[in-house]
C-alpha cells in the first residue's frame, strides 16, 4: 500500500513539475538558480520595481560600515555630494562592462547602478563569436540593450571589437592568438565584415572603437589587424576614433606605429591603450607612462595614451592580474583612488575594471565595484563603488591638475603604530576646478594596505586655505580642523596633526566642498 501511494504521489509531483517546467531530478540541479541556502527564496516586494527593486535586494556590506565608523580625530560636518551621469557634462572617466560577450556577467543585474556612479563612458565587448553563430548571420539582440540603455543613461559606450570565432576555425577566449584570424583569408574577411556591421549598427551612439584586446607579444599580426580593421571602420564612419589596444611595450607598439607610418595613414590612430596592473599604482608614473607617451607622440603629436582597463581585486586571487597578493575591499578602494587621481593629474583618460565581479569558467573574479555571486546577481556595492562615485562627480572635465609633488622621506610626527619605522613618501596633487583649489594627499611608497589607521603629519601650503576641511575620498565624509591645528603666516597655511594614510584625502576650504543635503551612512 505504501509503495502504491508513493508511486502515485511521485507521478503527481512529476506531472506538476513538468507542467511548470521545474527541475525533476538531482541531475538537473545545475538549472536551479538557488537551492543550498536559506533566505534565498524570499518573495519579491510587489511595491518595488526596476532600480528600486534591485536596491532593496542589496545585502549589508561590513567593510563599508566599518569605514564609516572610522574616527580620524576630527569633527564630521557632512558628506561630499555626488552626481548622476546625466548631470555631469563631460569627463574622461570610464567603467568596464566587459565579458558579457562570453556570459561572464549579466547586464540587467547591475545596470541600475551605472547612472548613479556618475561615470561618462562605459567599455563594452562586442563578441563576434556570440553575434555570428552561423556564417553570415548576425544576431545583435544580446548586445542592443547594453549599448542603447547605456547611452540613454547619459553614458557614452565605447566598444572593444573582439575576439575570434569558432565558425571560422578560431578561438574566442581571452589571450587567443590574433594569427588564428589574420592568417586565414576567410576568417580575416569575415572579421572585417563583422566589424563593419557592428559600426553600421551603433554609429549613431558610438564613435570610439578599440580593436581587439591584449594581444601581447603579437606585434606584426596585430599591426596588420589594426590597419585593415581601422581602414574598414573609417570607410563607414569617417569621424571614428580608433584605439590600439594594450600590447607589449615597446616592441608591439612600435610594430603598429611603423605599420601606420609605412602605409602613410597615421591619421588612423588616436589613443594607444595600456593596462597597468601594478601592485603599487603610483609606480606606473615613474617610467612606463612617460615613456609610452613619448613613443606614440614621436610618430604623431595627435596621438596620446589612454588607461583602458585596470583595477584591483577585493580579495586574494589565484589567477589573472595582481594574483597571489592579500587584497581586501579596503585595499581595493585605496588602490583605485590612487590610480584614478594619478591618471587625472596627468590628463590620461581612465577606465576602471570592472563594474561587477565576473564569473569566469574557473573562478569568480573579485575586481568589481559591485560584488556578485556565482549566479551573476548583484549582492552589494563595495567601498570602491562609493570611492569612484566621489571621484567621478568631483573631477570632471572642469577640473585641471596644475601641480604634482612627490616627497620621499616625509616626516611623520606621530605613528599609529610606534613600531612602524618605514620611510614614507607623500604624494600631493593640486587641482583647480571652477576657481577652487582641491588638494589630494596620500602615502605612496607602498601598495595600499588593509590597515585602517592614521599617522599624523604637518603640511605647508604656499597659499591661504580658508576654513580648511579634510575629506575621506572613500566614504566622502567631510571633517573640519580644530582651530589649534591651523596657522596662517603671510598668506601661507600650516596644518598640524593632520591624519594621513595610504589612501587619498582631500584638503580644501569649506566652501569648495559640495555637501549632500542630508547625511547618510549607506
Amino acid at each position: 500500500m505504501c509503495k502504491i501511494i508513493w508511486t502515485f504521489g511521485a507521478a503527481v509531483a512529476a506531472v506538476t513539475l513538468a507542467a511548470s517546467a521545474e527541475v525533476v531530478s538531482f541531475k538537473d540541479a545545475a538549472k536551479i538558480k538557488s537551492w543550498d541556502a536559506w533566505g534565498d527564496k524570499a518573495p519579491p516586494d510587489p511595491s518595488a520595481s526596476g532600480a528600486l527593486a534591485a536596491s532593496k535586494k542589496e545585502k549589508p556590506c561590513v567593510t563599508w560600515k566599518r569605514l564609516n565608523e572610522l574616527d580620524p580625530g576630527l569633527k564630521e560636518i557632512g558628506r561630499l555630494a555626488v552626481r548622476d551621469s546625466k548631470d555631469v557634462k563631460s569627463s574622461k572617466w570610464s567603467v568596464g562592462c566587459e565579458t558579457m560577450d562570453r556570459d561572464y556577467a549579466n547586464w540587467d543585474s547591475y545596470k541600475h547602478l551605472m547612472g548613479p556612479l556618475g561615470v561618462k563612458h562605459g567599455r563594452l565587448f562586442s563578441g563576434w563569436a556570440k553575434t555570428e553563430q552561423e556564417k553570415g548571420k548576425y544576431d545583435f539582440s544580446w548586445f542592443d540593450p547594453q549599448v542603447r540603455e547605456m547611452a540613454a543613461m547619459g553614458i557614452k559606450p565605447w566598444i572593444c571589437l573582439a575576439y575570434g570565432n569558432p565558425v571560422y576555425g578560431s578561438d574566442f577566449r581571452l589571450g587567443m592568438k590574433v594569427s588564428q584570424v589574420t592568417d586565414k583569408p576567410e576568417a580575416f574577411d569575415a572579421w572585417i565584415k563583422y566589424c563593419v556591421a557592428c559600426v553600421e549598427r551603433y554609429k549613431d551612439v558610438v564613435d570610439e572603437w578599440e580593436i581587439w584586446n591584449e594581444p601581447f607579444g603579437q606585434g606584426p599580426e596585430y599591426a596588420e589587424m589594426f590597419y585593415r580593421t581601422a581602414k574598414a571602420i573609417r570607410a563607414v564612419q569617417p569621424n571614428a576614433k580608433l584605439y590600439c589596444t594594450a600590447i607589449t611595450f615597446p616592441r608591439d607598439y612600435k610594430c603598429v606605429l611603423e605599420k601606420l607610418k609605412q602605409e602613410n595613414v597615421l591619421d588612423l590612430g588616436s589613443y594607444f591603450i595600456y593596462h597597468p596592473y601594478h601592485p603599487n599604482p603610483d609606480t606606473t608614473y615613474e617610467k612606463f607612462v612617460p615613456n609610452l607617451r613619448r613613443l606614440v607622440k614621436s610618430y604623431s603629436d595627435s596621438f596620446d595614451i589612454m588607461q583602458g582597463e585596470v583595477g584591483c581585486p577585493a580579495q586574494l586571487e589565484f589567477g589573472h592580474a595582481l594574483k597571489n597578493i592579500e587584497w581586501s575591499e579596503y585595499a581595493q578602494a585605496k588602490w583605485l583612488l590612487r590610480r584614478t587621481i594619478g591618471d587625472a593629474a596627468r590628463n590620461i583618460p581612465s577606465s576602471v575594471f570592472t563594474m561587477i565581479d565576473l564569473q569566469y569558467t574557473f573562478m569568480l573574479q573579485s575586481f568589481g565595484l559591485v560584488r556578485s555571486n556565482t549566479l551573476k546577481e548583484f549582492v552589494y556595492r563595495r567601498p570602491s563603488y562609493f570611492a569612484m562615485q566621489n571621484i567621478f562627480g568631483l573631477l570632471d572635465d572642469e577640473a585641471h591638475s596644475d601641480k604634482i609633488v612627490v616627497q620621499p622621506n616625509y616626516k611623520v610626527t606621530q605613528r599609529a603604530d610606534p613600531r612602524d619605522t618605514r620611510k614614507r613618501t607623500l604624494t600631493s596633487i593640486r587641482f583647480l576646478r571652477e576657481g577652487k583649489t582641491l588638494r589630494f594627499l596620500w602615502f605612496s611608497d607602498a601598495r595600499p594596505s588593509s590597515l585602517l589607521e592614521f599617522d599624523r603629519i604637518s603640511v605647508h601650503f604656499p597659499s591661504k586655505v580658508v576654513d580648511p576641511v579634510w575629506v575621506d575620498m572613500i566614504t566622502g565624509r567631510v571633517f573640519e580642523f580644530p582651530a589649534e591645528s591651523v596657522k596662517y603666516e603671510n598668506e601661507h597655511t600650516l596644518l598640524s596633526d593632520l591624519p594621513m594614510w595610504d589612501s587619498p584625502v582631500m584638503i580644501t576650504d569649506r566652501l569648495s566642498v559640495p555637501l549632500r543635503e542630508e547625511m547618510s551612512s549607506k
